[in-house]
């Protein structure tokens, strides 16, 4: 049961990432809920299901995007494996503590994105603009992490509640 809440919340978020979240733009750059979601999973259940579920995430987005499958998935696991190694290392119970993950895991991602299209032979944005997304992009999901992570551990209670027997 679990699993499938995560994965209907992974797809929703992909969802409106792809449809709505461009309209919802500061300094340029719009929200990436996937990546949020991921980071607020793997600080809840670990780096192994924080892995699994960027996986997956990340072939959702690719299969949304109009460039080759693969690339979003990598750029999400290079985020979860950042966040991972942060959240083992650091205190779980502290709020500064993810909100600064999801702005590092942003950066990750986007350089992951921006090295795999440059290797591709696809279309990249000059430095100095690709820089100024970025970190408008980082706080962006900054400042969406509070929400994200509240969200996720209130599946993960629930859902650990009903698998547990009374």
């Amino acid at each position: 049961m679990k699993r499938l809440v995560i994965a209907a919340m992974l797809l929703a978020t992909v969802l409106v990432q792809v449809t709505w979240a461009p309209r919802i733009t500061v300094a340029g750059a719009f929200p990436n809920l996937a990546l949020v979601a991921v980071i607020a999973i793997t600080w809840t259940a670990g780096l192994r299901p924080g892995m699994a579920w960027a996986c997956v995430a990340g072939l959702m987005l690719d299969l949304t995007s109009e460039g080759p499958l693969g690339t979003h998935a990598l750029a999400l696991l290079a985020g979860a494996y950042l966040t991972g190694f942060w959240v083992r290392n650091l205190d779980r119970e502290s709020v500064l503590h993810p909100i600064v993950a999801a702005a590092a895991s942003t950066a990750v991602y986007s350089a992951v994105l921006l090295l795999a299209d440059n290797v591709l032979g696809l279309a990249v944005p000059p430095l100095g603009a690709a820089l100024e997304l970025i970190v408008a992009a980082s706080v962006y999901n900054a400042a969406l992490m509070p929400g994200a992570l509240v969200l996720v551990r209130k599946i993960h209670v629930q859902a650990t509640r009903r698998v547990q027997p009374s």
